[in-house]
Parts: structure tokens; sequence; C-alpha cells
């Protein structure tokens, strides 16, 4: 994450569709001749953008067989780079759950996250409303990048995790998710898609064009935000990349084309900084303009993801100041596909939306990102020497705003909490300073032939997207790879108990 200014019944199963081609039954399922894998393996949903009710956008989530007395359906307290908790929850009301041939069960809300549905051995779907977080931005602290926007034949921005919920125990199959949209409207997403509606929901009308997105499992689905709007996109090539930036303007006046110059210079600079490695071969940028207005999004800023980044910006900002404001904030969220998207602790691996575990390396996530950030523009020559030293020199006078003798992995650890909370915003000052050291203690160790770019591939290579490390674990690997003072110099603490 970076910040600017405040660092059916879905459907039945084919066996029962000839039984209810006879029946009246108000919610029946439409057939569908696409069906990839057996109900009891998958969670399928179907998300209405057509036919919005006070604002609001329906949906509808049918889980795999459930075999207890009790299911309980979870809406993520909090997601992967957010670092808060938010309780996107609250902004999900009618909660209803179905069994068979539309039998109502009955549903109770146990937290702000968390609704228990009993007899579930029965349960087909369910069927709730969701509320957008754009426009009461005064009533929560969700930041805007992470939190969604319904504007009825306008503009839809999908923080999936804000919509879509899961069943306890099934955050590990895949899920399905049907989107009937305006057919003015298109999405841009590196969500995977596929040409034809696998399931529609039949109460959600014909008047729209649905499109099929599916997710090798829960995780996958929340970290692909998509975003609906009237075409205003760029779509290029950098090496081996496909790049899909994507703009909302409320005005119209800022056009998809009048970025791309700027962004691909940026994005080809990043490239050659990061030589041979190669984490993606599909990068989304989903631009959002607000008005500033109290009814439209508050936070400046981005919210990363593996393979897309989610930017809030002001409308109104000029072109030069807009360009600036790109190069720091895309960049660093790009470069978060080196950390913690494919180089993370097992706290990121196995997140858990509804009682997270924070991981002790927000130092490494964060502060070797925007140290990258800011590095790559001098050495690439998209800066001055002596603006990049004048941006470590303002780091150096941010970071005194905060508590210095605070550690910055128990910070991490424990960053949901005060003191920690208060201090998050060090991790892009003291953070990107830790990185600094690293990066001159090893060029010096080596005579200049390593960095911490080197690092952090080697760390790469070793562990990767699939193979999480324990969070002890690594400030002793990074002892070995580098040199003994680099930790002791950079005053990382390391864990009590120390496994190599």
């Amino acid at each position: 994450m970076f910040t600017i200014f405040k660092m059916k019944k879905i459907y039945y199963v084919i066996a029962c569709s000839l039984l209810m081609m006879s029946c009246d039954i108000l919610n029946k399922p439409l057939a569908s001749s696409h069906q990839i894998a057996p109900k009891n393996k998958l969670t399928r949903s179907a998300i209405d953008l057509v036919s919005l009710s006070e604002d609001r956008i329906k949906v509808r989530v049918q889980p795999a067989p459930i075999y207890k007395e009790v299911a309980t359906f979870y809406i993520p307290e909090t997601v992967p780079g957010t670092y808060s908790d938010d309780d996107y929850g609250k902004f999900i009301d009618s909660v209803a759950a179905y069994g068979t041939f539309g039998k109502k069960l009955k549903v109770t809300k146990t937290s702000d996250n968390t609704w228990d549905i009993k007899n579930a051995s029965n349960l087909d779907y369910i069927d709730y409303y969701v509320n957008d977080t754009y426009d009461v931005e005064a009533e929560h602290t969700i930041f805007s990048p992470a939190g969604t926007n319904f504007k009825e034949n306008e503009q839809f921005m999908l923080n999936l995790h804000g919509i879509l919920g899961y069943f306890k125990d099934q955050e590990e199959m895949p899920y399905y998710v049907d989107i009937n949209r305006p057919e003015t409207m298109e999405a841009t997403t590196s969500l995977p898609r596929f040409a034809d509606s696998l399931y529609v929901a039949q109460d959600f009308g014909n008047t729209g064009i649905t499109d099929t997105y599916k997710g090798n499992r829960y995780f996958d689905i929340v970290d692909n935000p998509i975003m609906y709007n009237v075409p205003n996109k760029e779509v290029f090539t950098i090496d081996d990349i496909t790049i899909e930036l994507s703009v909302y303007s409320p005005t119209g006046t800022v056009k998809a084309s009048s970025l791309r110059p700027n962004i691909e210079r940026m994005m080809k600079a990043q490239k050659n900084y990061l030589g041979d490695f190669n984490a993606t071969d599909h990068y989304t940028i989903l631009l959002y303009f607000t008005t500033g207005e109290a009814d439209d999004a508050q936070d400046l800023g981005a919210l990363e993801h593996h393979t897309s980044t989610v930017v809030v910006l002001p409308e109104a900002m000029p072109q030069e100041n807009l360009d600036a404001a790109m190069v720091d904030v895309v960049s660093h969220e790009f470069f978060h596909i080196v950390t913690p998207l494919n180089l993370h602790a097992t706290q990121i691996h196995k997140f858990k939306y509804n009682d997270p575990e924070m991981s002790m390396h927000l130092w490494m996530y964060e502060g070797i990102t925007e140290y990258f950030a800011q590095h790559f523009q001098v050495q690439q020559g998209l800066v001055t020497p002596e603006d990049f030293y004048n941006t470590l020199v303002q780091k150096i006078s941010n970071a005194k705003g905060y508590d210095d003798a605070m550690s910055f992995t128990k910070m991490s650890t424990n960053i949901l909490e005060e003191p920690y909370a208060s201090n998050y915003g060090n991790v892009y000052e003291k953070g990107a300073l830790i990185g600094m050291c690293l990066d001159i203690l090893m060029r010096k160790n080596s005579d200049g032939e390593r960095g911490v770019l080197d690092l952090m591939k080697e760390l790469t290579y070793q562990y990767g997207p699939h193979r999480p490390f324990e969070d002890s674990n690594l400030i002793p690997q990074i002892t070995q790879l580098t040199y003994p003072e680099a930790v002791s110099y950079t005053h990382l603490t390391l864990p009590t108990k120390r496994i190599v």
C-alpha cells in the first residue's frame, strides 16, 4: 500500500434440472452447458451491476455442500496490504439464506463480519446487498483504494474483498464469479475470464451482459480488483509484460492516452532496473480520479495486488504533478511484485481475513519497496542525483516524527494495535532508509558487485510466490547471504529464538 497525504438458490445440480422445469419455482436457476466442476468442489457467486437498489448491489453466493448443522459465512475484517482492521461486513445487509426448493433458513449475525446459518446441510445459497464505501467515507476508515464505488451506469470499483465472502473451511476451493454488467461498460482486471457464463442467477434479469471469472481459491478473487466503466483504456507491452491502464475521470477530461507516455517510460525503466527478474506477464493499473467532494473518495494513494494496483488521485491535479505522482505511486506498487507478492511470510501466504496474524517484516515489504521506487529513478536517469539525495534527506526528517526507538519488527507484528498502528507511516520513511543502508553495506563489502536488489532476487529464487518463509528465519537468512553487520547496522531486531 502507498499513501500520499496520509500515509442458482443460484443453481441446483444438473440431476435436479428436469424436476425443476416442471415446477413453478420463483428462483429456479438457468441451465448451463458450461459446467466445469461439480458443485461439491467450488464456490459459485453472482453480482448484479444492472439493477441497483438504493445504491446497493445484489450478491448471491452458493457454497459447496456443507455437512454441518451450522455454516459460517465471512466477509473479511482485513485484507493483505492494508495493515488495518476495516470490517467490510459493516457494508453488508439483508443477508438471507435458502435451502432446497427455496425454503428460507435461519441466519444469525454474530459479529460485524460473520453470519451463522442453521440447518446448513440443506443450504443452497445466500443472497445479500452491498453498500459502497466511497460516498460515505466520513463514516469509516477504509483506505479509498481498498474500498468500493457503485455509480449506476457510470462506474464500479469492485474491490471484491468488500463484496464477496467465503464459507468456513472453503477458502481453498475454486471460486467462480458471474457479473451482470451494463452493455456500455467494460471491465479491466487481471482476474482470468471466460468467454461464456457458467452460471447466472435468473432473478438478476437478462438486461445486461454476463462476465465470468475464476479464481483457484478465495485469495485469487480478492487479490484481483475489477473496474467497470465506459472504456478509457490503453494497452501496451514492455518486454514480456502486457500493461493495461484503465482510467475513470468523472468529467471525462483525463484520458488514458495522455497518461500512457509517462507510465510507459517509467515502467520501461523499472524493467531495466529489475533486469532478469520476471514475476508476471500481465499488470493492470486501475486509476480512479476523485472529485474530492464529501460523497467521493478522500484518500489519495494506491493499494498493491500481485498483478495489479488500484490508484486514487484528484482529478484537478495539474498534468505535471499528476505525472510525478504516478511515478512515485505506481512505481512503488509495481515493485511490490518483488515483495511481499513473490517473497513473503506464511502469515501473508495463508492470510487469515477474520483473525489476522501480521508478519514482522514490514521493513522489507514496504520499506525495501519504497527504496526501490526512489532508487530506480536516479539509476535509470529519470531524476538527478540531487533530487534523489533531497528525497532521502526528506525521509530522514520525516522519520524523526515517529518513535525512533521502536523496533520495526515488533511494530510490524503488532501493526493493528496502538502505539504501533500510529507509527505505520514510518515504513515509507525509516523503512526506505533501512533499505538504503542495506544497499550501501552490501556494495561496500562486495566491492560494488552486489546490492539489496541482488539480495531480494536471491531470496525470491529461494522461496518464491508459492513457498513462504517462516517469519523468524528471514533475518538469520539475510545474515547468511550478506554480512553480520548488515543486520546490526540497520537496527533490525532479531527474533528471540533464532532458527537457522
